[in-house]
């Protein structure tokens, strides 16, 4: 599409773009239906007041198509930051839960990994908290537990690769780490033969949102990357 060819068309199947995207973030943003609504009626009338713009000639086609457009991106882009942020906070919460739980079955032995566990935890919690609150036009907030890799290596860039690296150690180790098995019968302390990967016990929701996490988490250590190169 160009914009000699585009016409109402365009503009109407751009507003119907902006319109679904707009009903899928109010149906799992918001619980109340009447929000729901409401949130799909503004969008609709936005919509509906591009079209009419471009029918009666206030503005081109071409331009009706562009700022919908604008306004698609805009909207995915603030969906994408929280949605990414609430998942860093339910992930948080998470791993504070699996480091208290390697330190209680080790009998003590396993502190360091969950003292480390608990300390991305917190973080994550903390920076998608944070980011939550202060919105997506608001600076990336930057926990105690980064900033703690910032300073040890005595550089930002490398204690954010570090700090990505880690989690993503732990996010397999907490996959592979033995657990017991249902009804099992230990008749000896911590019996191989009553313990599996805890990934084998994990559902097809949980492994779905851990891949998730990952992801997100990879896409972070692209980013930064990317960044320090253009940097150079």
């Amino acid at each position: 599409m160009n914009e000699q060819s585009c016409d109402i068309h365009d503009v109407a199947k751009a507003g119907s773009d902006l319109v679904a995207l707009g009903c899928t973030i109010s149906a799992t943003s918001f619980d109340d239906g009447i929000i729901q609504l409401q949130f799909g009626s503004v969008i609709s009338d936005y919509v509906n007041e591009i079209i009419n713009d471009v029918n009666e000639g206030v503005i081109s086609a071409w331009d009706g198509v562009q700022e919908i457009s604008a306004e698609y991106a805009e909207l995915a882009s603030k969906a994408a930051f929280y949605a990414q942020n609430g998942i860093g906070v339910v992930a948080g919460v998470m791993q504070v839960e699996v480091g208290i739980a390697i330190t209680g079955s080790t009998y003590g032995l396993g502190t360091p990994a969950g003292a480390f566990l608990v300390a991305h935890g917190v973080n994550n919690i903390y920076e998608g908290g944070v980011n939550i609150y202060n919105g997506p036009a608001a600076k990336a907030a930057q926990g105690p537990t980064r900033r703690a890799y910032q300073n040890f290596f005595e550089d930002k860039y490398t204690g954010n690769i570090v700090y990505g690296g880690v989690d993503l150690v732990f996010s397999v180790g907490g996959l592979m780490r033995p657990v017991r098995k249902p009804d099992s019968v230990e008749l000896f302390r911590r019996d191989p033969l009553n313990y599996e990967s805890a990934y084998k016990q994990a559902g097809n929701l949980a492994l779905f949102f851990e891949a998730l996490v990952d992801s997100i988490t990879i896409n972070s250590l692209v980013s930064e990357e990317r960044s320090e190169i253009k940097s150079k």
